[in-house]
């Protein structure tokens, strides 16, 4: 081990290669890279907080962001993207001035169109998104047991 300046610039500038993304660099910018640049480093979604791959994040949260919420201020939904500024300038106070489908659709009804079914009351849909999300769990539990058994310890001598 060599602890002078020539040494240190030899070491610092050999070429290694990234764990995650196998890109190759200087030794001296891996840890910037791995924290920083890397395309496989985790990150998480800024809607869901689900931690993924760097390289992934922008499509993930084109979906994830499209989804919505209901504002229980106002009783509209809102995209999870427009949450923020939604909350910032809510007032509180339904909106009825924005044209929504739901105004159409209560338009065409008093016009003697052909009614759809009521939608469920808000409680009903909350159970029920509720039952959906217990069973996609256990699903992914399931499946996670199956490709993902639990290592057991092989210290045991036969």
């Amino acid at each position: 081990m060599c602890f002078d300046d020539f040494c240190y610039s030899l070491h610092a500038f050999e070429q290694v290669a990234c764990s995650q993304c196998s890109e190759t660099m200087e030794r001296e910018i891996l840890a910037i890279h791995k924290g920083e640049n890397c395309p496989q480093r985790i990150v998480t979604c800024d809607f869901c907080e689900f931690p993924l791959p760097a390289v992934d994040l922008a499509e993930h949260q084109e979906v994830c962001g499209n989804r919505t919420e209901l504002c229980h201020l106002c009783n509209r939904y809102i995209r999870l993207r427009e949450r923020y500024n939604h909350e910032s300038r809510c007032t509180g106070v339904p909106e009825n001035t924005v044209g929504s489908s739901r105004n159409v659709r209560a338009a065409e009804s008093d016009q003697g169109a052909h009614r759809r079914p009521a939608p469920p009351p808000p409680n009903e849909f909350y159970r029920k998104r509720f039952l959906l999300t217990i069973a996609i769990t256990g699903i992914a539990v399931l499946l996670g047991s199956l490709f993902f058994p639990r290592k057991t310890e092989t210290s045991q001598v036969h």
